[in-house]
């Protein structure tokens, strides 16, 4: 799948990223146990408690993201194997916005988004600290249209998500989630490890559909500054 949809301009305000709060789009992957001052989101987990490991130096938490694999259901029917990737991702372009912007520190259009179908597809950044007020990335999510509708399969763009991360958190996207590409935010590159199952062939693989872009014909995301979100965040602990 591979195509444009038409969408009605939106402004889309950006929460903390929690495991309630992204759940029905996939897992996130953090540290259950340490308090750190990221977006309200301790005891906020649904794998709590662990077994102890490494002789009693480590606790390992099992089954927190699973991968899936749902290839068999593919048209092509061809195996899938598992695939470990690099991304290199550079800050996003971000442009101005107009009127009162407190605390946003310019929109990000966008203009296209992805899923994979048949397999999970889990995001872990490497080098990020934790406590970094100004590099993190952003999750942006849509729910897919109902069966009932005449755009059925298609992304829901009037009910899109946008969530910031930090560097104790990965992200995993469920099979079949809308989601945008990898945005980073800030001033350098990070970098991702991804998981997921591939099988080569296209279609199976990863299907697109994009938006027009621009914040007066399209969606666009008020990205904060990211100090002061995750501040906010910490005060509502």
């Amino acid at each position: 799948m591979a195509g444009k949809k038409r969408v009605n301009a939106a402004l889309i305000d950006v929460e903390p990223l929690t495991q309630s709060s992204f759940s029905v789009f996939g897992h996130v992957i953090e540290n259950p146990v340490v308090s750190l001052p990221r977006s309200g989101r301790v005891h906020d987990t649904s794998y709590s408690g662990g077994v102890l490991a490494n002789q009693g130096t480590a606790r390992k938490y099992s089954q927190i993201s699973p991968m899936i694999n749902l290839y068999g259901a593919s048209s092509s029917r061809k195996e899938a194997t598992a695939a470990t990737a690099l991304f290199v991702c550079s800050p996003r372009k971000l442009h101005p916005i107009s009127g009162n912007a407190n605390h946003i520190q310019g929109l990000f259009d966008l203009t296209v988004v992805e899923r994979h179908p048949y397999t999970t597809q889990t995001f872990t950044p490497m080098g990020l600290d934790p406590d970094d007020t100004i590099n993190a990335y952003l999750v942006v999510v849509t729910p897919t249209v109902p069966s009932s509708k005449s755009d059925a399969g298609t992304p829901d763009t009037a009910n899109v998500r946008a969530f910031l991360a930090c560097g104790s958190q990965a992200v995993t996207y469920g099979a079949g989630t809308w989601h945008a590409p990898m945005i980073v935010i800030g001033s350098r590159d990070i970098s991702f490890v991804v998981t997921q199952y591939m099988n080569g062939v296209t279609d199976d693989d990863c299907q697109e559909i994009e938006f027009d872009a621009g914040v007066q014909n399209g969606l666009s995301i008020a990205v904060p500054d990211i100090k002061h979100f995750f501040r906010g965040a910490e005060s509502k602990l």
